[in-house]
């Protein structure tokens, strides 16, 4: 088997297939840095790779390892299984520096050629994979479908692109793609559930089963005056099944600015029915995270009320926490430990909001803690906070102010520290969406001269 051209591919693997043929096909896997071409070169290079294939029921996992540029041979496996595939790249030392994970479920023997192609990045940054979205659009909401896909609908979409159609990445085939549809709807907020979408709007709400092609109004749930009291906030997923659309969460334009206050929190159950719960106080901009053990937590956007609200596992009204108030605006949420929060990013009274860390489940004087050093550096606003390992958050936002970037930052905030993501593109309006195969995906957008952001960037924690 020929070595692949250095930049285009790490390494060909051969993979025999077990079958009845007398015969078993051998199926090429080539791993690829995407549009980062150097990426294995960079310093430190990769002196060594690990590729791995398990299947989705665990009773088949076989390695290979080699130098970048060799072949390496898995051998004979079965081909009438699923798998996921593993790239480890290490450098001389043997601490990993390029990593990669493929879409779970890939059938070898339905593979239309004799190749299959995986993509495998640095480590601790972004990248861009191979291809690109068929349109950008800027300030969509996102989501992912089938373990496979990642989905941007809704925004503000292109010239000549329809707002309420889908646009998808396909992390197994490295492409984008476009629908040939559109939803009933140009989705402000958006629920996923396996081939289900919920997309809301100021003016109703439709469920629409992708696989059938259908679609069905959601009735206005009792309780809820309409569905604008909602739309546009951010979607939190529950351990439990149920999904929180809370209104609270929305910003104003330019980012930063007040948005319209809401105390409504839409609760999609696991069995789709609808239903509403209440802040206790209306508020604008607030953080919201799900927090294991407690429910659901919103807290900030407001001068007036507590600085938290809780909604306790089945229970149906907030509960608020005697916090002081706390007016910030924009921050993200993640947890960093068990019974524990941290926001991060957001505006107060026009300056940079610190990064604090709270106990949401504190019943009597409580407080936030300012965390020394684990500031951003800049108003950012629009966050969306994801938990990494060891108390660290990745933050995504938006500059404060009219047409500001997108930037992200890893929040350490155990160290107290703070450190920005630069973005392989610089763009604005970009959407954050965690993606099927553990990296955590930047889609859409515009760059700063306003022409679209087609390819999407990846980040694959160390």
């Amino acid at each position: 088997m020929k070595n692949k051209p250095p930049g285009r591919a790490l390494a060909a693997l051969g993979l025999l297939l077990l079958g009845c043929a007398s015969e078993p096909p051998t199926i090429t896997i080539e791993v690829v840095p995407g549009h980062e071409a150097s990426a294995f070169q960079e310093d430190p290079p990769v002196a060594r790779i690990e590729v791995t294939a398990t299947a989705i029921e665990g009773d088949v996992a076989v390695s290979a390892t080699g130098v970048p540029g060799g072949a390496l041979d898995f051998g004979e496996i079965p081909a009438d299984k699923a798998y996921t595939f593993e790239v480890l790249g290490m450098d001389a030392g043997g601490a990993t520096v390029v990593r990669g994970r493929s879409a779970a479920g890939i059938y070898l023997a339905s593979l239309a050629g004799d190749a299959l192609q995986l993509f495998a990045q640095r480590t601790g940054q972004w990248a861009r994979p191979p291809g690109e979205l068929a349109a950008s659009r800027v300030g969509a909401t996102g989501g992912t479908l089938a373990e496979r896909y990642m989905i941007l609908t809704g925004g503000a979409a292109g010239e000549g692109v329809d707002p309420a159609r889908l646009d998808a990445y396909d992390l197994a085939a490295w492409v984008g793609s476009a629908s040939s549809g559109a939803l009933p709807r140009a989705a402000r907020s958006l629920v996923v559930r396996g081939d289900l979408l919920l997309a809301l709007d100021d003016d109703g709400a439709t469920w629409t089963d992708l696989a059938a092609g259908q679609s069905a109004e959601a009735p206005l749930p009792a309780g809820l005056g309409s569905f604008a009291e909602v739309a546009g906030g951010r979607t939190v997923e529950a351990t439990d099944g149920r999904s929180f659309v809370v209104g609270a969460t929305r910003g104003g334009e330019p980012a930063g600015a007040p948005g319209q206050p809401s105390d409504a929190v839409l609760v999609i159950g696991a069995d789709r029915t609808l239903s509403v719960a209440r802040l206790r106080h209306a508020r604008a901009g607030a953080a919201a995270v799900w927090v294991e053990g407690l429910g659901l937590v919103v807290a900030g956007g407001s001068a007036d009320g507590a600085g938290l609200e809780v909604l306790g596992d089945g229970a149906t009204a907030f509960l608020p926490r005697p916090f002081p108030p706390d007016a910030s605006r924009g921050a993200g949420a993640a947890v960093i430990g068990p019974g524990e929060i941290a926001l991060v990013g957001g505006v107060d009274d026009g300056a940079a909001a610190p990064t604090r860390r709270l106990a949401p489940g504190c019943a009597a004087s409580c407080a936030a803690a300012e965390v020394e050093g684990a500031a951003l550096p800049a108003a950012i606003v629009d966050v969306a906070a994801f938990a990494l390992a060891g108390g660290r958050i990745v933050a995504v936002g938006s500059e404060a102010g009219e047409g500001g970037l997108t930037r992200s930052f890893v929040v350490d905030v155990a160290v107290g520290q703070a450190e920005e993501l630069p973005l392989r593109e610089p763009r604005r309006g970009a959407t954050a969406v965690p993606a099927p195969n553990g990296t955590l995906a930047l889609l859409g957008g515009v760059h700063p001269d306003g022409t679209p952001a087609l390819a999407i960037e990846t980040f694959f924690p160390e």
